[in-house]
């Protein structure tokens, strides 16, 4: 009863923000902070004109948020996270950044100011060079000189995987920057949609020419699996052990009475919106059941006691179900995009009610035009191409004399080259308390992989006049079906803390294991 009084003076939508969250923000009582257990600091009172959830999700900054400047209240698209990151580095270089607010700083992120044509493109691809994985790209001269000049097979190998992982960087910015220059929603949503994952589609192009499928679905695995276990367990491990600035945030609370700023804390939680969580895995689901059910009846439609023959028309049957089950999902995919970009897409900006914690569409001017990001896209797919020609060359002669599994190399080896500068961004975006965007990063990528570059590959496998089909096997059917009901078990209440992120992480480490000794007979 007495709660119940005190709680009474509160500002309606104040307290309905508190009830419905669920979180144990401070509370307020006639406009002034109610002293807590959790909270002992005498914070200063808020004008009448603005309720507390106003003022927390307005346009003001949060005074509790521990984030680095981003502002509430924008209708982000789930499709558009990515451009978060152009922002970021374009502070980080002092692109489009008024006078007054230079220094290489992630802590002002307000609008920016275009500095002008030719300039603007050359700061813009400096911003996307000027990056620690930019060494490797010493390894691609390397590696084309390793094939040409007879270095050997396993030269050739590893110095184009390594070449990858900075060409897959720039190759994913370069998307970036022409989605940001196209000044239109929607077709920034749809170049990230289906450009987001084009290292995975080259990959699978080149491995497809060269006939070696069960490499192509083991790129394909490996690349889910990479995302939703690994990038996802990082990012709530680093997350919840990391600290922040301050106990209370929009996307993080401290449970400690008295918290002091350590680098390292303990009884931390982070917050962010389940409901596009929520829509990818149903997705993720949708895609696992369109890869076990053509796995069931390969299995049901083989007779051992049938003859050379019956077994190739019973294997083109299967082809021919892959292939119609191709078409359908990627019809779903479409569904899905259209369900972000135009029918729903504020609804996943909403959370609980409040508003979103991204940012606002606003994603800042400056970097590189059109005509310079087509042409950055252009050369960086030529090179990738050229790379995993070399590279998918080279994989035979690794598993043969490196013994070394092909299975391993498609599930473990090429997804983390391929993803390895996003994995950085997802786990860099949670260190900074920012939880929504690594969610966004890699369950998102998953679901694209998922639902558009596996049906992609069994089309592609069409054209090409190679039996590529939807069979992934039974081991790997499992793997991917149990991996997608971890991840949903722990992404539905919308927490994540440390140990969440440890078991995903361990989860992901013993599949490495599995089919490191996996032997042949089960492949």
């Amino acid at each position: 009863g007495r709660a119940s009084a005190e709680l009474a003076p509160m500002v309606p939508s104040a307290r309905a923000a508190y009830t419905a969250s669920g979180s144990r923000r401070p509370e307020y009582v006639n406009g002034q902070q109610r002293p807590s257990k959790m909270n002992h600091r005498v914070m200063p009172s808020i004008p009448e004109s603005k309720t507390p959830s106003e003022a927390s999700y307005g346009s003001r900054r949060d005074p509790y948020s521990g984030d680095l400047g981003f502002r509430g209240g924008g209708n982000l698209s789930a499709l558009k996270v990515k451009a978060l990151a152009i922002r970021l580095r374009h502070r980080m270089n002092d692109i489009g950044v008024p006078e007054g607010k230079r220094g290489g700083s992630y802590a002002t992120l307000g609008p920016s100011q275009t500095a002008g044509g030719g300039s603007t493109n050359l700061a813009g691809l400096i911003s996307i060079v000027n990056h620690p994985f930019s060494l490797l790209l010493l390894a691609f001269p390397l590696g084309v000189a390793s094939h040409a000049f007879g270095w050997g097979p396993v030269y050739t190998f590893w110095l184009n995987i390594l070449a990858l992982i900075p060409l897959a960087k720039i190759l994913g910015d370069g998307t970036e920057e022409l989605a940001n220059a196209m000044k239109n929603d929607t077709i920034s949503g749809l170049l990230n949609a289906t450009l987001g994952n084009a290292v995975e589609m080259i990959i699978s192009v080149q491995t497809l020419r060269k006939g070696l499928l069960d490499v192509v679905k083991a790129t394909l695995l490996g690349s889910i699996l990479s995302n939703i276990l690994l990038v996802l367990g990082t990012s709530f491990f680093l997350g919840g052990l990391i600290g922040s600035s301050t106990p209370y945030g929009k996307h993080h609370i401290i449970h400690v009475d008295e918290y002091e700023v350590s680098r390292c804390t303990m009884e931390k939680e982070q917050m962010f919106s389940s409901k596009t969580a929520l829509v990818n895995m149903a997705m993720q689901l949708l895609a696992c059941m369109t890869c076990a059910l053509p796995t069931v009846f390969a299995g049901s439609a083989s007779n051992p006691a049938s003859t050379l023959a019956e077994r190739e028309q019973e294997h083109q049957k299967v082809v021919e179900v892959s292939r119609v089950g191709a078409i359908i999902i990627m019809a779903s995919y479409v569904a899905y995009i259209f369900f972000q970009l135009v029918t729903h897409k504020k609804m996943l900006t909403l959370d609980e009610g409040n508003d979103s914690d991204e940012e606002d569409d606003d994603s800042g001017e400056g970097g590189l035009s059109i005509s310079w990001s087509l042409a950055l896209m252009t050369v960086t797919t030529v090179l990738i191409a050229i790379s995993s020609e070399l590279l998918v060359g080279a994989i035979e002669h690794v598993v043969e004399h490196c013994h070394i599994p092909a299975r391993f190399i498609g599930i473990i080896l090429l997804p983390f080259a391929g993803n390895a500068c996003e994995h950085a961004s997802a786990v860099r975006f949670a260190m900074q308390d920012r939880p929504g965007l690594s969610i966004g990063i890699a369950v998102g990528s998953s679901t694209q992989i998922a639902l558009f570059v596996v049906p992609f590959t069994v089309v592609m496998g069409w054209l090409l006049n190679q039996p590529m089909d939807l069979v992934f096997g039974s081991m790997n059917t499992a793997v991917m079906i149990l991996s997608v009901l971890v991840a949903l078990t722990l992404v539905i209440d919308g927490r994540s803390n440390w140990l969440k992120g440890f078991m995903l992480c361990t989860a992901y480490v013993f599949c490495a294991v599995l089919y490191w000794y996996m032997p042949p007979p089960l492949e």
